[in-house]
């Protein structure tokens, strides 16, 4: 015979009918050994994250051992489950410990790129120098992963366990969609571009959030702390570093200096008050640093200087 929860929150607190109250006396007549477990089972446990069963073995062993007569005991029984039901707020009832779950880094050299797949399939290419840290199994309401760098996101669809990004300034939230992140420690600007489903982005400096399309790219500025969207042509040139190449439209040449650095481990530095108002155009794919260096400064009227992995590019700028 099985209890109604309700009724015997009813009987406990002296609410219950007496058609209830004779509904639980014919309960406790016939109540089996494993009472108090059965007790505990009825509803009181979410069952998406139940309590272990040693755990639960010892609390019913504590709470048994504090009477000797299961019958008289009840109330006094059935009133310390209550209590721990009410004090736990219904986090897990009974205080359960937040689970601990092992945190698994992943760092990309400089001059490579790397494939990772997620405990729930989802795929992510990591652009050089990225660091990726991510749960070695999702668990509660989310999937939440950490990004440095860059990276192109394939999330395997699951409409009760939206995937969040945190990526330096900006929180991106999806279900299921490909997209890419960029967001290097010390950049200028971070940016979130769509190829197919749509994502949430927030910034947690002013707290202002957009919903980005395909086709569309939100940007964050950290220094204006502004977060605009607009339309970007060719999506799939975003992730063109994912295939080994580099595609450069309109791009300002402080990125362009950025992922040249990242990609072939040197640091470009730009030594000119307008060098950043410069844009570039090209694609590159297996050519080498030196050979890309030397279109740079002919298309921007620069000048180059190497001393070892730090390269400095010099000239006027661009108005």
């Amino acid at each position: 015979m099985h209890m109604n929860r309700e009724i015997l929150e009813r009987f406990l607190k002296g609410e219950a009918t007496p058609a209830e109250i004779r509904e639980v006396e014919l309960w406790l007549q016939d109540e089996p050994e494993n009472w108090l477990e059965d007790y505990m089972e009825q509803g009181w446990e979410q069952p998406a994250i139940r309590m272990p069963a040693e755990e639960k073995e010892e609390m019913i062993a504590g709470i048994m051992s504090r009477t000797r007569s299961p019958w008289k005991g009840f109330i006094r029984i059935a009133a310390i489950v209550t209590g721990l039901l009410v004090t736990a707020g219904g986090a897990w009832y009974f205080t359960q410990a937040p689970e601990k779950v092992n945190q698994l880094a992943v760092k990309v050299p400089f001059h490579t790129t790397k494939k990772v797949t997620l405990p729930d399939n989802t795929v992510i290419t990591l652009n050089a120098g990225s660091i990726l840290t991510y749960p070695e199994r999702f668990t509660g309401d989310t999937r939440e992963i950490t990004l440095e760098g860059e990276a192109f996101f394939d999330v395997a669809t699951d409409a009760q366990k939206p995937f969040i990004i945190h990526a330096g300034a900006l929180n991106t939230t999806v279900l299921g969609t490909t997209f890419n992140i960029t967001a290097y420690k010390n950049s200028p600007q971070l940016s979130v571009t769509v190829l197919s489903g749509k994502v949430a982005v927030m910034d947690t400096l002013s707290h202002k959030s957009v919903t980005v399309l395909p086709k569309q790219r939100a940007t964050f500025n950290p220094g204006k702390a502004t977060l605009i969207t607009s339309i970007v042509d060719k999506p799939e040139n975003a992730i063109a570093w994912s295939e080994g190449k580099l595609i450069f439209e309109e791009t300002p040449l402080a990125e362009v200096a950025e992922r040249l650095s990242y990609k072939y481990n040197v640091q470009i530095v730009l030594s000119g008050k307008n060098l950043s108002d410069c844009r570039f155009n090209g694609e590159f794919d297996t050519e080498p640093l030196e050979e890309i260096l030397k279109i740079i400064t002919t298309l921007t009227e620069t000048k180059i200087k190497r001393e070892g992995a730090l390269i400095h590019l010099s000239g006027k700028g661009c108005k």
